[in-house]
């Protein structure tokens, strides 16, 4: 019997647990661009050797905020893959 557990991101895409293979550390990118100062970016590999990066851009003002909301969609993720394999 195949479960899978869907995990929905705020831009409404899913994410099937049971799929991932490891998740990537939360890391920053700094932008050449002007129109933002660079985005937080973590990545889930699957186990179909394809990978999914989930990301946020950020400017000067809200560089921490999106950094928290990252990590805890993040640790969201990590806490049901955990579980999942735990099952």
């Amino acid at each position: 019997m195949n479960h899978s557990i869907i995990y929905l991101l705020p831009d409404g895409e899913e994410i099937d647990i049971s799929k991932i293979k490891s998740i990537g550390t939360l890391k920053s990118v700094r932008s050449k661009d002007f129109a933002s100062l660079g985005y937080w970016y973590f990545t889930i590999f699957f186990k179909d050797e394809t990978s999914k990066e989930i990301q946020e851009g950020y400017f000067y003002s809200d560089w921490s905020k999106v950094k928290i909301e990252l990590q805890m969609i993040r640790d969201e993720i990590i806490q049901l893959f955990n579980n999942f394999k735990s099952v």
